[in-house]
């Protein structure tokens, strides 16, 4: 049997057992890590870190001129897919242990430099490019016309073609990010579901008991308004200490009523500059109380709805906009990280022209969070 090696392709002979009943066995593939397919762990590891950069097909130009390894297109693509989902398995199932917990996310605090440990979670949804059905059909109807045609020319192909996959409803869906950080932003730990909210929740709560971040000494959400997120985190992160919004997403709220009431002008950047500073230092009930007296001014019906609108999202959110007191603690009041994460984890989906089965997205920025994670080098050690 040829295998592929980091070293190049070689002519591979083991022992076969075989018993009756019970089937045969090559008893070395296991030792060496091809019980899986024809490539070793360490052509696998190459291969996956070429085709999580850039398009399988300079990954497989690459592979060869670079590293002795030669495969095609397709077959690279098939590598890297299968081993994104093992590798996607292996985080969620809890049997690649995170790289650090809660008991490293050590900081240091008070005028005595007091220690305790402080995990951030940050949570997310992205949108992936995706291959529709319609595409999808029309993809297998121009397979079937090339089969029949290199029949006609006598060039059979003898495997027939592979069960057909369901394409999405949509041409963009969405990803869902689960990200744990300490407060150096040293120690990261992401994690991506292409399922809905309600298989979101469990693997929120799996990941969070990896990094051990309930027994972290402080707890805290970080993340935007949207209350399928909240939902999350208070059904599955039952011990958190702190849930707070990111800052930027209020100002957003408070930029945008400003423009719709008092137009692009320097009153507008005042006002919009006085409620962020007093949602910082005081606390919610003086913008509200802005709020009010600035709809006492405004008569026109939409500038109003535009007040109204930001007065509901505040009251909606007051348990998340304590921001004196983050501030007062240390606490991180932006969700940086977690958009920095988003962007991370769909640079390789993102590529000019790529289009993504759904699993396979999601498993592809598992790959790339593999990485991002420190757990490469024990996912690897033991692939074998």
């Amino acid at each position: 049997m040829r295998v592929l090696t980091a070293d190049g392709e070689i002519e591979l002979e083991r022992r076969y057992f075989w018993a009756k009943g019970c089937g045969g066995v090559f008893p070395a593939d296991a030792s060496v890590g091809i019980e899986r397919g024809r490539a070793s762990p360490g052509a696998r590891e190459i291969l996956c870190r070429l085709g999580m950069v850039q398009d399988f097909r300079q990954a497989a130009d690459d592979a060869k001129r670079i590293g002795n390894v030669p495969v095609g297109k397709e077959k690279l693509r098939q590598l890297v897919e299968s081993e994104a989902a093992t590798v996607a398995r292996a985080r969620d199932s809890g049997k690649l242990k995170a790289a650090w917990t809660s008991a490293d996310a050590k900081v240091q605090v008070g005028v005595t430099g007091e220690s305790l440990t402080r995990v951030y979670v940050g949570v997310d949804g992205v949108m992936a490019p995706t291959v529709t059905q319609q595409e999808k059909d029309k993809r297998r109807k121009a397979q079937s016309i090339r089969r029949q045609q290199r029949s006609a020319c006598g060039v059979g192909n003898a495997k027939p073609l592979p069960p057909a996959r369901e394409g999405s409803d949509e041409r963009f869906k969405e990803m869902k990010i689960g990200l744990f950080y300490d407060q150096q932003k040293k120690h990261r730990h992401a994690f991506v579901t292409q399922a809905n909210s309600e298989v979101f929740g469990p693997l929120l709560k799996a990941h969070a008991a990896q990094v051990a971040f309930e027994q972290a000494d402080e707890c805290i959400s970080l993340t935007d308004g949207a209350k399928w997120i909240a939902g999350q985190i208070c059904r599955m992160l039952l011990l958190i200490k702190v849930m707070l919004l990111d800052f930027y997403h209020v100002s957003q709220h408070v930029h945008a009523a400003a423009k719709c009431c008092l137009g692009e002008t320097q009153e507008a950047k005042d006002w919009t500059a006085a409620r962020l500073k007093e949602i910082k230092e005081l606390g919610v009930a003086p913008v509200l109380a802005a709020i009010d007296a600035l709809a006492k001014r405004i008569r026109a019906p939409a500038k109003r709805a535009s007040l109204r609108c930001l007065r509901d999202y505040v009251v909606a959110r007051l348990g998340l906009l304590d921001y004196p007191m983050a501030l007062a603690k240390g606490y991180d009041i932006g969700s940086g990280p977690t958009e920095a994460m988003c962007k991370t984890l769909t640079l390789r989906l993102k590529r000019p022209g790529m289009k993504w089965d759904r699993d396979h997205a999601a498993a592809m920025m598992n790959l790339t969070a593999l990485y991002d994670s420190g757990q490469a080098k024990a996912y690897w050690s033991t692939a074998a």
